[in-house]
């Protein structure tokens, strides 16, 4: 298959060119060959006319010597025309024939030039015979006698040899003419097809260039022609589209930077429904990929009814919608669905934006604070309303019994110290929540204030029938800490294990890795639910909120040994079972203290 315009343009050159010395070569070998067989037969017919009028004298055989005479004649004409004399009578039987074979002995009315000069006109036919290999020309004309009666046909028969070579010769000349002309117009036609393809393949190559991103590319072209203007504007809007496509690229850069850093989720949705751009926010909200979001039904991105129907509300109505839906894949999320639609030039609805923002920690920290508010207001009122009626009750008379009196002072003095304890918590808590508490790091070693801790309360354990005991490495375990924040940490940790372990041992531990060190505080106690796990570093949660207020705990306790662990850099957490015990640990990054001592 011709491909390209040079091709195309060389194959029809080369076609009309062909097609052209083709018809102009067929007629004029057909124009000079009749030229030439028309002189032929003009001169037979001239021969023959002049044998005719001859022999018409000659035609009485009863004349002694003029049938000689007339063969003599024949044969001399023969051999002149290079053909063959016959002779006939009237009816077509052969009087004299210059080749005398077998077919001289036969009748020849039959042939068609023959029966042509019976009828009184002159015949002429062309045909094969057998004494030639080539077409042999008959002519056949009356001879008339003396008295104007017709007495005989005389046909002159001329093999066209010398006219087939004759021909032959001239067709290959013809030809070979041509040929020389079919050439010299190719070249002339290769010529003209490369200037005019050669530009037109030169805008080619640059428009694929310039397809294909290389938007820099331009046209070398000189011509005014149709082409150069061509040229012209293909430059024009080369340079256009490049100074389009750098506007869009800085777009898409500023816009892929905002999407990528944005921690809300953004789903942008065409018309029908289907997903065409997500950010990366959106795997933390639904769970999925966003590679494996595109192209995909928005149903199938969060596999939420409240968001699909949103969003098909949005798409069919074309309204902004607000609303706050829960996710339950993969964690249960309270998210902030605000869809917008986007309109197309003609007012139609394009698509939408979908916008996710993850309100859970807004709305546990409302709730939190909540129940911290009803937390403060209940855990103040318990002792404020004992320390009321207490004193209403001395007030009222009581005080004239001393030993009532002595009672309920002792109460009041007890609502006090856990009313102080409280206010102390809540402020030490808040100092810690705030930021204004500042924590004094300096090299401590944890295995003498595991110490310290443990015999301060050992007593208390041996009061309520416990064992404790610390389990600690054979040497110094150094780290950059504050020593008194940790030792709170302790004393929360440790006093909790007391008073949640009703017998069995309470086992304090210090191990260490080349990072970190980890203080370890497990019990036998009563344990704690696996639901109340994720809350129980909350602000005044209890597991045994009868029991916390017995042991006088406040409910703040584990609340600031996490921020104080927090502000160390480390974490805790808690291991337990009902019944078989809890276990909590502590672990302290090591990093500082090594960096000092280095550079020590």
């Amino acid at each position: 298959m011709i491909r390209g315009i040079r091709g195309r343009i060389v194959l029809t050159y080369l076609v009309l060119i062909v097609l052209s010395l083709s018809i102009f070569g067929v007629y004029m070998l057909q124009f000079i060959e009749k030229l030439y067989m028309d002189t032929l037969e003009s001169h037979v017919r001239e021969e023959t006319s002049l044998l005719a009028e001859w022999i018409s004298p000659h035609i009485d055989w009863a004349v002694p010597g003029e049938r000689d005479e007339v063969s003599d004649t024949l044969r001399r004409t023969a051999f002149a025309t290079g053909g063959r004399v016959t002779l006939l009578d009237y009816q077509g039987n052969v009087l004299l024939d210059t080749l005398a074979d077998e077919e001289s002995k036969k009748n020849q009315a039959r042939y068609p030039e023959v029966q042509a000069a019976l009828d009184g006109s002159v015949g002429t036919h062309v045909r094969m015979m057998p004494y030639s290999s080539y077409n042999v020309l008959h002519l056949a004309r009356p001879v008339f006698d003396k008295d104007g009666w017709q007495a005989g046909v005389v046909r002159l028969a001329v093999p066209l040899q010398g006219t087939h070579d004759t021909l032959q010769a001239l067709w290959g000349r013809i030809g070979l003419s041509l040929l020389v002309v079919a050439v010299v117009s190719s070249l002339f036609g290769l010529r003209f097809a490369h200037s005019i393809s050669s530009p037109i393949e030169a805008i080619t190559r640059s428009t694929r260039k310039i397809a294909d991103g290389a938007y820099d590319e331009r046209i070398q072209q000189r011509g005014r022609d149709e082409l150069g203007v061509m040229a012209d504007a293909i430059n024009a809007m080369g340079a256009r589209i490049n100074e389009q496509i750098d506007d869009l690229t800085q777009q898409k850069g500023r816009l892929e930077g905002i999407l990528t850093h944005l921690v809300s989720g953004v789903i942008v949705v065409d018309r029908s429904g289907r997903i065409t751009l997500v950010n990366p926010a959106v795997r933390e909200l639904i769970g999925f990929p966003p590679e494996r979001l595109l192209q995909k039904w928005h149903w199938e991105a969060g596999h939420n009814f409240g968001l699909s129907s949103l969003i098909d509300e949005a798409l069919l109505v074309g309204t902004p919608q607000k609303k706050e839906i829960t996710l339950h894949i993969p964690l249960e999320r309270t998210v902030e669905v605000n869809i917008t639609p986007i309109s197309s030039g003609n007012g139609t609805i394009a698509g939408a934006v979908v916008l996710l923002h993850d309100v859970s920690e807004w709305r546990r920290l409302e709730r939190m604070r909540s129940e911290f508010v009803a937390n403060v207001s209940h855990e103040l009122r318990t002792p404020i309303t004992a320390v009321k009626g207490f004193s209403e009750t001395l007030l009222d008379g009581a005080l004239e019994d001393r030993q009532t009196t002595r009672q309920f002072l002792q109460i009041i003095h007890d609502e006090s110290e856990r009313l102080t304890h409280l206010v102390t918590d809540l402020l030490e808590l808040s100092k810690i929540e705030s930021g204004h508490t500042v924590f004094h790091h300096s090299f401590a070693d944890l295995s003498k204030l595991v110490e310290r801790t443990v015999s301060r309360y050992i007593h208390q354990a041996e009061q309520v029938g416990l064992s404790l005991r610390a389990e600690l490495p054979p040497g110094p375990v150094r780290a950059c800490i504050d020593s008194d924040r940790i030792a709170q940490v302790l004393v929360n940790l440790v006093g909790n294990a007391i008073a949640y372990t009703p017998h069995g041992e309470v086992v304090v531990t210090l191990t260490e890795t080349a990072e970190e060190a980890v203080l370890t505080v497990s019990d036998t106690g009563i344990g704690i639910p696996a639901e109340d796990l994720p809350r129980l570093f909350e602000r005044f949660y209890r597991v045994d909120k009868a029991r916390a207020r017995r042991s006088g705990g406040t409910g703040l306790g584990l609340s600031i040994v996490k921020h104080i662990v927090e502000g160390h850099h480390g974490h805790v957490t808690v291991e337990s079972q009902v019944g078989a015990g809890s276990t909590f640990r502590v672990f302290l990054p090591k990093q500082a203290a090594e960096a000092e001592e280095a550079g020590e």
